[in-house]
Protein backbone atom coordinates (compact mmCIF):
# COMPACT_ATOMS: atom_id res chain seq x y z
CA UNK A 1 0.00 0.00 0.00
CA UNK A 2 1.16 3.28 -0.90
CA UNK A 3 1.85 5.78 2.35
CA UNK A 4 -1.94 7.75 1.30
CA UNK A 5 -5.15 5.59 0.37
CA UNK A 6 -5.17 6.19 -3.20
CA UNK A 7 -8.24 8.40 -3.95
CA UNK A 8 -11.11 6.99 -6.46
CA UNK A 9 -14.36 8.99 -7.97
CA UNK A 10 -17.33 6.85 -9.57
CA UNK A 11 -19.00 9.04 -11.50
CA UNK A 12 -21.56 10.19 -14.56
CA UNK A 13 -25.09 10.92 -14.87
CA UNK A 14 -27.29 10.25 -11.65
CA UNK A 15 -29.19 6.50 -12.00
CA UNK A 16 -26.31 5.07 -14.02
CA UNK A 17 -25.17 3.20 -11.75
CA UNK A 18 -22.69 4.74 -9.13
CA UNK A 19 -24.22 3.60 -6.22
CA UNK A 20 -24.25 -0.18 -6.90
CA UNK A 21 -20.79 -0.06 -8.56
CA UNK A 22 -19.26 1.94 -5.42
CA UNK A 23 -20.79 -0.52 -2.78
CA UNK A 24 -19.83 -3.75 -4.73
CA UNK A 25 -16.09 -2.04 -4.72
CA UNK A 26 -16.67 -1.38 -1.04
CA UNK A 27 -16.86 -5.08 -0.29
CA UNK A 28 -13.23 -5.38 -2.02
CA UNK A 29 -10.37 -5.61 1.19
CA UNK A 30 -8.78 -2.10 1.37
CA UNK A 31 -11.43 -0.08 -0.45
CA UNK A 32 -13.73 1.90 1.12
CA UNK A 33 -16.23 4.27 -1.37
CA UNK A 34 -17.72 7.22 0.57
CA UNK A 35 -21.24 8.19 0.24
CA UNK A 36 -22.06 11.00 -2.11
CA UNK A 37 -20.85 14.01 -0.13
CA UNK A 38 -21.44 16.38 -3.45
CA UNK A 39 -19.23 19.62 -1.67
CA UNK A 40 -16.12 19.26 -3.69
CA UNK A 41 -17.27 21.19 -7.17
CA UNK A 42 -19.05 23.44 -5.34
CA UNK A 43 -15.90 24.55 -3.11
CA UNK A 44 -13.00 24.76 -5.30
CA UNK A 45 -11.92 27.80 -3.53
CA UNK A 46 -12.39 27.08 -0.39
CA UNK A 47 -10.31 24.14 -0.91
CA UNK A 48 -7.50 25.89 -2.45
CA UNK A 49 -7.66 28.15 0.67
CA UNK A 50 -8.01 26.04 3.08
CA UNK A 51 -4.80 27.38 4.87
CA UNK A 52 -6.42 30.39 5.86
CA UNK A 53 -8.88 29.83 9.01
CA UNK A 54 -11.45 32.07 7.63
CA UNK A 55 -12.12 29.41 4.51
CA UNK A 56 -11.59 26.41 6.55
CA UNK A 57 -14.49 27.39 9.00
CA UNK A 58 -16.61 28.12 6.17
CA UNK A 59 -15.79 25.22 4.40
CA UNK A 60 -16.74 22.69 7.33
CA UNK A 61 -19.66 24.53 7.35
CA UNK A 62 -20.68 23.89 4.10
CA UNK A 63 -19.66 20.69 3.78
CA UNK A 64 -21.76 19.69 7.15
CA UNK A 65 -24.54 20.65 5.15
CA UNK A 66 -24.16 18.04 2.33
CA UNK A 67 -23.50 15.26 4.83
CA UNK A 68 -26.55 16.30 6.87
CA UNK A 69 -28.35 16.19 3.79
CA UNK A 70 -26.94 12.73 2.66
CA UNK A 71 -27.75 11.33 6.13
CA UNK A 72 -23.95 10.88 7.19
CA UNK A 73 -23.57 9.85 10.84
CA UNK A 74 -20.64 12.01 11.32
CA UNK A 75 -19.89 15.24 10.93
CA UNK A 76 -16.91 17.33 10.38
CA UNK A 77 -14.82 20.04 12.25
CA UNK A 78 -11.90 22.14 12.49
CA UNK A 79 -10.19 20.43 15.49
CA UNK A 80 -11.10 16.77 13.96
CA UNK A 81 -9.42 18.17 10.76
CA UNK A 82 -6.53 19.06 12.59
CA UNK A 83 -6.29 16.29 14.49
CA UNK A 84 -6.20 14.34 11.12
CA UNK A 85 -3.57 16.61 9.92
CA UNK A 86 -1.20 15.71 12.91
CA UNK A 87 -2.03 12.11 13.61
CA UNK A 88 -0.70 11.26 9.64
CA UNK A 89 1.29 14.29 8.58
CA UNK A 90 -0.72 15.17 5.96
CA UNK A 91 -1.79 18.67 5.41
CA UNK A 92 -3.82 20.94 2.45
CA UNK A 93 -6.90 20.33 0.29
CA UNK A 94 -6.06 16.96 -0.67
CA UNK A 95 -6.20 15.95 3.76
CA UNK A 96 -9.13 17.51 4.05
CA UNK A 97 -10.86 15.65 1.16
CA UNK A 98 -9.65 12.40 2.97
CA UNK A 99 -10.64 13.79 6.26
CA UNK A 100 -13.98 13.65 5.47
CA UNK A 101 -14.12 10.76 3.27
CA UNK A 102 -12.75 8.46 6.55
CA UNK A 103 -15.57 10.09 8.46
CA UNK A 104 -18.27 7.52 6.52
CA UNK A 105 -15.50 4.38 6.89
CA UNK A 106 -15.29 1.50 9.69
CA UNK A 107 -11.92 0.98 8.53
CA UNK A 108 -9.09 3.35 9.66
CA UNK A 109 -8.03 5.25 6.76
CA UNK A 110 -4.45 4.41 7.22
CA UNK A 111 -5.53 0.70 6.47
CA UNK A 112 -6.92 0.98 2.99
CA UNK A 113 -5.87 1.23 0.39
CA UNK A 114 -8.22 2.94 -1.49
CA UNK A 115 -10.73 5.55 -0.83
CA UNK A 116 -13.24 7.61 -2.31
CA UNK A 117 -16.63 9.26 -3.64
CA UNK A 118 -19.66 8.24 -5.66
CA UNK A 119 -21.23 11.75 -5.71
CA UNK A 120 -22.30 11.22 -9.67
CA UNK A 121 -22.03 15.45 -10.41
CA UNK A 122 -18.23 15.18 -10.14
CA UNK A 123 -18.24 14.32 -13.45
CA UNK A 124 -18.79 18.26 -14.45
CA UNK A 125 -15.38 18.65 -12.37
CA UNK A 126 -12.60 16.84 -12.99
CA UNK A 127 -10.05 18.99 -14.32
CA UNK A 128 -10.49 20.47 -10.60
CA UNK A 129 -10.17 17.45 -8.93
CA UNK A 130 -7.21 16.19 -10.40
CA UNK A 131 -5.48 19.45 -9.64
CA UNK A 132 -6.30 19.15 -6.06
CA UNK A 133 -5.76 15.25 -5.97
CA UNK A 134 -3.08 14.41 -8.86
CA UNK A 135 -3.11 10.55 -8.20
CA UNK A 136 -6.69 10.78 -8.54
CA UNK A 137 -8.38 7.37 -10.42
CA UNK A 138 -12.22 8.11 -12.19
CA UNK A 139 -14.28 5.63 -12.70
CA UNK A 140 -17.02 6.75 -15.78
CA UNK A 141 -20.44 5.02 -15.88
CA UNK A 142 -23.06 5.58 -18.26
CA UNK A 143 -26.06 3.70 -19.14
CA UNK A 144 -28.62 3.89 -21.53
CA UNK A 145 -30.27 7.99 -21.64
CA UNK A 146 -33.37 6.74 -22.02
CA UNK A 147 -33.20 4.59 -18.99
CA UNK A 148 -31.54 7.52 -17.40
CA UNK A 149 -34.37 9.98 -17.92
CA UNK A 150 -37.34 7.07 -17.53
CA UNK A 151 -36.01 6.76 -14.05
CA UNK A 152 -34.88 10.25 -13.30
CA UNK A 153 -37.81 11.87 -13.87
CA UNK A 154 -39.64 9.81 -11.34
CA UNK A 155 -36.79 11.09 -8.65
CA UNK A 156 -37.56 13.43 -5.75
CA UNK A 157 -34.51 14.97 -7.39
CA UNK A 158 -33.06 15.80 -10.66
CA UNK A 159 -35.11 16.86 -13.96
CA UNK A 160 -38.75 16.92 -14.23
CA UNK A 161 -39.17 17.31 -17.77
CA UNK A 162 -37.93 14.40 -20.21
CA UNK A 163 -35.86 17.07 -22.80
CA UNK A 164 -34.27 18.60 -19.84
CA UNK A 165 -33.14 15.20 -18.60
CA UNK A 166 -31.84 13.96 -22.00
CA UNK A 167 -29.81 17.35 -22.25
CA UNK A 168 -28.77 16.64 -18.62
CA UNK A 169 -27.17 13.88 -19.54
CA UNK A 170 -25.62 14.32 -22.80
CA UNK A 171 -23.84 17.20 -20.74
CA UNK A 172 -22.33 14.91 -18.60
CA UNK A 173 -21.40 12.66 -21.51
CA UNK A 174 -19.65 15.87 -22.86
CA UNK A 175 -18.11 16.20 -19.65
CA UNK A 176 -15.93 12.75 -19.52
CA UNK A 177 -15.39 12.92 -22.63
CA UNK A 178 -13.48 16.05 -22.22
CA UNK A 179 -12.13 14.81 -19.49
CA UNK A 180 -10.69 12.18 -21.02
CA UNK A 181 -8.42 14.46 -22.60
CA UNK A 182 -6.53 15.54 -19.49
CA UNK A 183 -6.80 12.05 -17.24
CA UNK A 184 -4.15 9.42 -18.46
CA UNK A 185 -5.34 6.27 -19.21
CA UNK A 186 -3.89 4.57 -16.82
CA UNK A 187 -6.14 6.76 -14.23
CA UNK A 188 -9.56 6.19 -15.71
CA UNK A 189 -11.96 3.73 -16.62
CA UNK A 190 -15.61 3.49 -18.38
CA UNK A 191 -17.88 1.17 -17.24
CA UNK A 192 -21.06 0.34 -18.85
CA UNK A 193 -24.39 -0.13 -16.45
CA UNK A 194 -25.93 -2.70 -18.95
CA UNK A 195 -22.84 -4.75 -18.95
CA UNK A 196 -22.59 -4.79 -15.57
CA UNK A 197 -26.48 -6.37 -15.43
CA UNK A 198 -25.79 -8.42 -18.15
CA UNK A 199 -22.46 -9.92 -17.18
CA UNK A 200 -21.38 -8.83 -13.61
CA UNK A 201 -19.05 -11.23 -12.84
CA UNK A 202 -16.65 -10.48 -15.99
CA UNK A 203 -17.46 -6.89 -15.43
CA UNK A 204 -16.70 -6.37 -11.75
CA UNK A 205 -13.82 -8.16 -12.12
CA UNK A 206 -12.53 -5.95 -14.28
CA UNK A 207 -13.57 -3.09 -12.17
CA UNK A 208 -11.92 -4.71 -9.22
CA UNK A 209 -8.16 -4.98 -11.32
CA UNK A 210 -8.63 -1.47 -11.99
CA UNK A 211 -8.19 -1.11 -8.29
CA UNK A 212 -5.11 -3.60 -8.24
CA UNK A 213 -7.67 -6.78 -7.06
CA UNK A 214 -7.52 -9.60 -8.47
CA UNK A 215 -10.55 -11.92 -9.93
CA UNK A 216 -10.56 -14.07 -7.02
CA UNK A 217 -11.19 -10.60 -4.69
CA UNK A 218 -14.09 -9.84 -6.99
CA UNK A 219 -15.67 -12.77 -6.93
CA UNK A 220 -15.61 -12.73 -3.25
CA UNK A 221 -16.54 -9.35 -3.35
CA UNK A 222 -20.10 -10.02 -5.58
CA UNK A 223 -20.70 -13.14 -3.23
CA UNK A 224 -20.97 -10.85 -0.68
CA UNK A 225 -23.86 -8.75 -1.84
CA UNK A 226 -25.35 -11.32 -3.56
CA UNK A 227 -25.59 -13.06 0.28
CA UNK A 228 -26.63 -9.34 1.62
CA UNK A 229 -23.43 -9.80 3.87
CA UNK A 230 -20.70 -7.05 4.01
CA UNK A 231 -17.01 -6.52 5.24
CA UNK A 232 -17.93 -4.62 8.40
CA UNK A 233 -20.62 -3.01 7.05
CA UNK A 234 -20.17 -0.87 3.70
CA UNK A 235 -21.93 1.79 4.59
CA UNK A 236 -24.81 1.36 1.56
CA UNK A 237 -26.87 -0.82 3.66
CA UNK A 238 -27.93 2.71 5.23
CA UNK A 239 -28.46 3.77 1.87
CA UNK A 240 -30.63 0.91 0.67
CA UNK A 241 -33.24 2.05 2.44
CA UNK A 242 -33.94 5.47 0.72
CA UNK A 243 -36.76 5.52 -1.91
CA UNK A 244 -34.48 5.52 -5.33
CA UNK A 245 -31.99 2.86 -3.80
CA UNK A 246 -34.53 0.28 -2.88
CA UNK A 247 -32.65 -2.08 -5.41
CA UNK A 248 -29.08 -1.30 -4.55
CA UNK A 249 -29.29 -4.73 -1.98
CA UNK A 250 -31.29 -6.69 -5.02
CA UNK A 251 -29.62 -8.97 -7.61
CA UNK A 252 -27.48 -7.33 -10.39
CA UNK A 253 -29.86 -9.08 -13.26
CA UNK A 254 -30.54 -8.10 -17.05
CA UNK A 255 -34.07 -7.17 -15.85
CA UNK A 256 -32.73 -3.40 -14.51
CA UNK A 257 -32.10 -2.71 -18.56
CA UNK A 258 -34.86 -1.56 -20.96
CA UNK A 259 -37.76 -0.32 -18.54
CA UNK A 260 -38.34 2.52 -20.73
CA UNK A 261 -39.62 0.36 -23.67
CA UNK A 262 -42.42 -0.26 -21.36
CA UNK A 263 -43.14 3.14 -19.61
CA UNK A 264 -42.03 5.60 -22.00
CA UNK A 265 -44.23 6.61 -25.20
CA UNK A 266 -42.84 6.34 -28.32
CA UNK A 267 -43.20 10.34 -28.73
CA UNK A 268 -41.06 10.40 -25.31
CA UNK A 269 -38.75 7.76 -26.51
CA UNK A 270 -37.93 9.96 -30.02
CA UNK A 271 -37.42 12.97 -27.84
CA UNK A 272 -35.07 12.01 -25.59
CA UNK A 273 -33.30 10.89 -28.76
CA UNK A 274 -33.62 14.32 -30.35
CA UNK A 275 -30.93 15.51 -27.76
CA UNK A 276 -29.22 12.60 -26.91
CA UNK A 277 -28.32 10.90 -30.27
CA UNK A 278 -24.67 11.45 -30.77
CA UNK A 279 -24.15 10.53 -27.13
CA UNK A 280 -26.02 7.58 -27.38
CA UNK A 281 -24.57 6.41 -30.91
CA UNK A 282 -20.96 7.07 -29.12
CA UNK A 283 -21.78 4.38 -26.84
CA UNK A 284 -23.32 2.15 -29.23
CA UNK A 285 -26.97 2.82 -27.82
CA UNK A 286 -29.09 2.46 -30.95
CA UNK A 287 -31.99 5.22 -31.85
CA UNK A 288 -35.04 4.11 -33.62
CA UNK A 289 -34.17 5.95 -36.13
CA UNK A 290 -32.05 9.12 -36.86
CA UNK A 291 -33.82 12.47 -34.86
CA UNK A 292 -32.76 15.37 -36.07
CA UNK A 293 -31.85 17.57 -33.21
CA UNK A 294 -33.89 21.29 -32.33
CA UNK A 295 -31.02 23.33 -33.19
CA UNK A 296 -30.47 22.13 -36.21
CA UNK A 297 -33.36 23.45 -37.49
CA UNK A 298 -33.13 26.52 -34.79
CA UNK A 299 -35.96 25.15 -32.78
CA UNK A 300 -34.80 27.39 -29.67
CA UNK A 301 -38.17 27.72 -28.50
CA UNK A 302 -39.24 24.10 -27.77
CA UNK A 303 -35.86 24.29 -25.88
CA UNK A 304 -36.77 26.81 -23.90
CA UNK A 305 -40.44 25.57 -23.30
CA UNK A 306 -38.85 22.00 -21.55
CA UNK A 307 -36.85 24.27 -19.41
CA UNK A 308 -39.33 26.43 -18.42
CA UNK A 309 -41.66 23.29 -17.29
CA UNK A 310 -38.71 21.90 -15.69
CA UNK A 311 -38.25 25.26 -13.92
CA UNK A 312 -41.96 24.94 -12.48
CA UNK A 313 -42.01 21.53 -11.72
CA UNK A 314 -38.45 21.17 -9.97
CA UNK A 315 -39.68 24.67 -7.81
CA UNK A 316 -43.19 23.42 -7.16
CA UNK A 317 -41.62 20.09 -5.98
CA UNK A 318 -39.16 21.47 -3.86
CA UNK A 319 -41.75 23.58 -2.19
CA UNK A 320 -43.66 20.41 -1.47
CA UNK A 321 -40.64 19.13 0.75
CA UNK A 322 -39.89 22.33 2.55
CA UNK A 323 -43.59 22.44 3.68
CA UNK A 324 -43.65 18.64 4.72
CA UNK A 325 -40.30 19.26 6.72
CA UNK A 326 -41.96 22.44 8.32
Amino acid sequence: MSQHPTPVFILGSGRSGTTITASLLSHLPGVQIAKETGYIAQNITLLKDISNPDALTRLVKEVNSWLEKEHWEHKASVQGFHDFCQRYQFFGSAAFIHYIWQLDSNVPWHELSFIGDNTPLYVMAIPAIQELLPNARFIHMVRDPRDVVCSIVKMRFGADDIVVAAMEWHLYIGCWLMAERVVSADRRMECRYEELCTSPEQTFAELAKFLDHTEAAAAAALAQHATGRSKSDTGFEKVAVVSHHTRLIEPITPSRIGRYKSELTVAQIQAIEQIAQYGMLAYGYEPLKWQVHPLVHEDRISLFTSMFKDLIKRSAKRLRVRFRSD
